[in-house]
């Protein structure tokens, strides 16, 4: 978490990498908490959200891991 949380995209969203399957659980967060900058980039392997807001990104990435939906490459 730490690491997306860190940086951010040269517009200033924090981007959260997620398998397709965690897309239900974003929308629903980002209509619970009113995120209207929010953005969600679809493909066929792989959704990114793109939040403002830290702490809705917080919500979404705790979400996304206690389902093991993150994409995160671990690095050796």
């Amino acid at each position: 978490m730490v690491d997306i949380l860190s940086r951010r995209d040269p517009h200033g969203y924090f981007v959260i990498p997620l398998k397709v399957e965690g897309k239900d659980i974003v929308e629903k967060i980002i209509s619970q908490y009113g995120e209207s900058s929010a953005k969600i980039v679809e493909s066929h392997e792989a959704i990114l959200v793109r939040v403002k807001s830290r702490s809705v990104a917080e919500k979404i990435i705790r979400a996304a891991e206690k389902r093991s939906l993150l994409l995160i490459e671990e690095v050796d």
